[in-house]
Order: structure tokens, then sequence, then C-alpha cells
């Protein structure tokens, strides 16, 4: 809860919450003349809502459109259920253990011990293994909200609009690089609308090597928890 807390107020200070979301698209025309030398991805994805009555670019607003509503979905978890971290992280954590049997749980056990790090679970279970490992890794994760320097301020309606859209474009960036990466987890956190949330913890994810393969051995999981972890 602590990490969703923090996000939800940094999405309050770049104006991200829905209602700003819904605001911006209607004054998309003129954001886009005005400020488009001043925020490149928001204005580049607001333009192509300006160009969404011509054929060459229907395709694409559409496409946009689709994600940005997917991208308040994720928002409306965040605000409801304020563990969106954790539940990012478990749903993968579920995925790389849900057909591992208890030996394969020791092997990735002990290689944690090794390393001091005890993860605290019930029984050795591949659902309270992920339970245990997962809490252990939120509780040392510092989830800050990836805004480019280039959208972190903004001044005024338009600009609020143009450095929502630049957020939108990064999180949609960061779902198509997992789709390509890893389309099981992606779809994982597609059917629970969570997959335009990723972004918060795709730089975490990513330093552990957590996607480099879409099936890991035992050694590789316990590796990726204790980088997760910041223990190597």
């Amino acid at each position: 809860m602590y990490h969703s807390d923090a996000v939800i107020k940094q999405l309050q200070a770049q104006r991200i919450l829905a209602e700003k979301l819904d605001n911006a698209v209607s004054g998309v025309i003129d954001a886009v003349s005005d400020q488009v030398s001043k925020i490149n991805k928001g204005a580049t994805r607001l333009s192509f809502y300006a160009s969404c009555f011509t054929d060459e670019y229907y395709d694409v607003c559409k496409k946009q459109a689709i994600e940005d509503n997917r991208f308040l979905m994720g928002v409306a978890q965040l605000v409801k259920e304020r563990n969106i971290v954790f539940s990012l992280l478990k749903i993968y954590l579920d995925y790389q253990l849900q057909n591992r049997n208890f030996r394969q749980i020791e092997v990735i056990k002990m290689h944690l011990m090794r390393a001091n790090i005890h993860i605290a679970a019930s029984t050795l279970t591949s659902s309270s293994f992920s339970l245990g490992a997962t809490l252990a890794v939120v509780a040392g994760l510092n989830i800050t909200l990836p805004i480019g320097r280039n959208i972190g301020r903004v001044v005024g309606v338009a600009a609020g609009g143009l450095g929502i859209y630049g957020v939108v474009q990064n999180a949609a960036d960061s779902a198509k690089r997992l789709q390509l990466m890893h389309p099981h987890y992606y779809h994982a956190l597609y059917v629970r609308e969570l997959e335009m949330m990723y972004f918060l913890v795709e730089n975490s994810i990513m330093r552990a090597g957590a996607l480099k393969n879409e099936w890991l051995s035992d050694y590789e999981i316990a590796e990726v928890l204790m980088k997760l972890m910041g223990k190597v």
C-alpha cells in the first residue's frame, strides 16, 4: 500500500487521474499547436488525435484511444486496491513458479539463504512461496513514477494535457515492449487490466533480468529475486 500511495500522489501532482485525462482530449488541437515544440511525446500522441478523421491516422488514433482507456482502468485499480506494485510482481512470480514442485522451490530457497535472504512461507508450495517472495521484494523497492525530464514540469491546462499524454505514451511504450519480450506475462497483466501499469516496475524488472527468457531455471529465479531485493 505504501508504494501505491506514493504513486497516487505523483499521479495527482502530474494531473493524471481520470478526469484530467478526459479533459485533456477536448482541447487537443490547441494543445498541439501551442506546445508541440515543448513537450515531445505528449504532443506527438495528441497530434494523432487531431488527425482522427483522416484515413491515414484513423487506425493509430483508434489504437491510442484503447490504450488511454486501458490506462484509466489501471489507474482505477491503483486507486481502488492500493497494491498495484505488489500485484504486478506477484503475477510475474506466480507465472514463474506455478509448475514447480517442492524440490524445485527448496532449491530456490537454498540459493536465497546463501545470500542471507529468508522467505517467510507457511509451506513450500509455489503459491505460498510466491506470496512470501513478493512481500520480501516489495518491502525493499523504491518505486517512483518514471516521468521524463521533458514532461516533469508543466504549466497551464494545455501543457498539463501534454504532460499527461507523455506519461500515457511512456506507459504504452512499456506495455508494447513487454508484449514482445514476454507475451505470457503481458497477457496475465492484460486480463487483470494492469498491463498499462507495468511501466511502474519495468526498470526494476529489467535490471533484475527477469524477462531474459519466458521460463527461468530455479537458479535464475533465485538470482532475479536477489537482484530485485538489492542483494546482487
